[in-house]
């Protein structure tokens, strides 16, 4: 009897540290938010570190009919230096480690510009990074 209590309260504790351990693993729309808004901080600032931290190892992004990996984002980090961006609409899914956000960016310095935009991040040891970035540049009128 002892041994079928003491099985059943390990069960208990077993099931209670797995909940912890997928709510550590989950994505939050704020986090999700947080690593975007990183990502085009460092952009617009030439932060290479912040730029490395943001994005998974095999991070790669389609804009203008091109994909970008990291080492490209990298090279071009000088000539977007004193950019700034705003995201708006902003819609999050997130499943597990995983999770899809949307928005609009618009840009605000320079402020003719915009784009909608969708990226996948995924929960790296602890971390939201951005795994894969898709970017429609939009001619507003």
């Amino acid at each position: 009897m002892k041994s079928v209590v003491l099985t059943a309260l390990l069960l208990v504790l077993i099931s209670c540290e797995s909940k912890t351990l997928e709510e550590k693993e989950g994505i939050s729309e704020e986090q999700a938010l947080s690593t975007i808004e990183n990502f085009f901080t460092a952009l617009g600032s030439a932060d290479t570190l912040l730029m490395q931290q943001s994005l998974t190892h095999d991070f790669y992004m389609f804009e203008h009919d091109e994909v970008w990996t990291i080492n490209e984002l990298l090279e071009l980090m000088p000539l977007t230096k004193g950019r700034k961006w705003s995201f708006k609409e902003v819609r999050f899914e997130s499943a597990g480690h995983a999770g899809h956000i949307t928005y609009f960016n618009q840009g605000v310095i320079p402020s003719d510009r915009s784009w909608l935009e969708s990226a996948l991040l995924i929960n790296e040891d602890g971390s939201v990074k951005i795994k894969f970035l898709h970017s429609t540049k939009l001619y507003l009128k």
